[in-house]
């Protein structure tokens, strides 16, 4: 009965039924649509990525939901940013932090061009220094306006020597630690990782994404060839799959464009744009 408890959820995202609060409103970067954030929490990260862009150009988007589809939160993350085209076009300064509560984790994705301004080591300190203390309590609201913050400070200028300093200084430890604690985690990975594409050799599900890679692309859709290899009898084989772009969010995935949708109150629409950023494979996640 607990078990079954602990896979019941509200709802598995699809990178195109994130909603992108961003292009209704310049203002706005925290994507909420559980409701897991409180709104002085959505407001007051709003109002720091509104001012670390004004001032830096770094274009955020923040998404807090139950579930995504795939359960891959690395690979849910980078997807996001690259088929929403998060950062400016040529700059590829685009920042996602990914946050799902079913699947425990934490994510940061960083485009081409933010790789060396915010490296993976600098965002794995502030997940495990801000975040995940307060994430693994769901502790939601406290967890990601510190990290938020941690981020913004660090981009800014205000924060960058401190991090530095204890990121140079707890990597000893951190290596120690990860020596010693990852038979525990491959165990809990082992038993509580999500369901994977079934090996056509052996059948089994004990399956790894190894790469992805882009096919084609046209303005509606994407074809993405993914190489997964069994961790049961070593048999790597490829799939095939087809993304189509969302319709209705206004983004022009030729042009990198935005056309701004029109509030249902008529006022005048103040949507933000993506510049079409690229990402690869920056960034850091943490579990908690």
């Amino acid at each position: 009965m607990l078990w079954g408890g602990l896979n019941l959820h509200a709802k598995d995202y699809t990178i195109q039924e994130i909603p992108m609060v961003h292009l209704e409103d310049k203002t706005r970067y925290v994507s909420n649509p559980d409701n897991i954030l409180s709104d002085s929490t959505v407001a007051a990260i709003d109002s720091i990525l509104y001012a670390l862009e004004e001032k830096t150009g770094i274009q955020t988007m923040i998404v807090v939901v139950t579930g995504i589809e795939g359960g891959d939160c690395f690979d849910f993350a980078h997807r996001l940013g690259k088929e929403k085209g998060v950062g400016q076009k040529g700059r590829d300064n685009g920042l996602v932090v990914l946050l799902s509560t079913e699947e425990r984790c934490v994510q940061f994705a960083t485009g081409y061009g933010l790789e060396g301004v915010l490296p993976d080591a600098i965002c794995k300190r502030i997940q495990n220094k801000y975040m995940v203390q307060h994430l693994g309590k769901s502790d939601w609201d406290t967890g990601m306006i510190e990290g938020i913050r941690a981020l913004n400070g660090y981009l800014n200028g205000s924060m960058t020597n401190e991090l530095q300093e204890e990121s140079e200084d707890d990597l000893g430890f951190i290596i120690m630690g990860l020596l010693f604690l990852s038979p525990i985690f491959f165990i809990l990975y082992r038993v509580f990782k999500p369901s994977k594409p079934r090996c056509p050799q052996c059948k089994k599900r004990n399956t790894t994404m190894t790469k992805s890679n882009t096919l084609s692309k046209t303005k509606d859709y994407e074809v993405v060839k993914k190489i997964y290899t069994c961790q049961d009898c070593g048999h790597t084989f490829e799939k095939e799959e087809k993304i189509n772009f969302p319709k209705d969010d206004g983004f022009n995935n030729t042009s990198g464009r935005v056309t701004p949708r029109r509030s249902s109150n008529n006022h005048t629409p103040r949507g933000g744009s993506f510049g079409g950023g690229s990402f690869g494979g920056g960034g850091a996640g943490s579990r908690f």
